[in-house]
């Protein structure tokens, strides 16, 4: 295998500290996330108890090493039929990170995100992509699309849709490109960035 070609492979609880790394620095500019938050210090912490006690709890998430340049990526996703739900301690854990670095503030504008995003999800059976990053400067590598297409491999197999929430433009011409449509804008609190919701028919699922 030449150094240069990315391996991917599926995360395991243990690599959630791994994640977390990858998804902090890919996020550390989101406009969404910033605002929220009130700037990107507790994002690590934020990703790493998200990845502990929900997503590769409930869920799966694959990692892609050794691309260009040492880039890496990351995925996080909760399948169908998965409770979204956050045990108490990775919740205070965030909760302390966020007022540590945002104050109260940030916690408020956390929640009201948070009542947003869990109304707006579809009412049917989907998967939930959370989140998919790769960090700075090995974008435009085919690190992401490569992770996002591991995990809508799952949600084609099970012939279910799959669903996220999308707050860089940049990102949507890959999302159209694996076959997410927009939904529509999200309704997010006053002043926030703009948010949208994309959701992606089953493709060459077996019947």
């Amino acid at each position: 295998m030449s150094p240069e070609r990315p391996a991917l492979r599926a995360a395991g609880m243990d690599d959630a500290g791994a994640a977390a790394d990858i998804l902090a620095a890919a996020f550390a500019a989101d406009p969404v996330m910033s605002w929220t938050f009130g700037g990107n210090s507790a994002f690590r912490t934020i990703f790493h108890e998200l990845a502990r006690g929900v997503y590769l709890k409930h869920g799966f998430g694959h990692i892609a090493d050794g691309g260009v340049g040492g880039g890496r990526a990351a995925t996080l996703w909760l399948p169908a039929g998965a409770a979204l739900s956050l045990p108490p301690l990775n919740e205070l854990r965030i909760a302390l990170a966020s007022v540590r670095h945002g104050g109260f503030g940030a916690v408020a504008r956390a929640l009201k995100i948070a009542g947003v995003l869990e109304k707006h999800h579809p009412q049917e059976p989907h998967y939930y992509l959370f989140a998919v990053g790769v960090t700075p400067g090995a974008q435009g590598q085919g690190l992401g699309g490569a992770l996002l297409r591991e995990g809508l491999k799952r949600a084609d197999e099970e012939g279910a849709i799959a669903y996220l929430e999308n707050s860089n433009p940049k990102n949507t011409p890959l999302y159209e490109r694996l076959g997410f449509r927009v939904t529509a804008p999200l309704p997010l609190p006053a002043g926030a960035p703009p948010l949208l919701s994309m959701r992606r028919a089953p493709q060459g699922a077996s019947s």
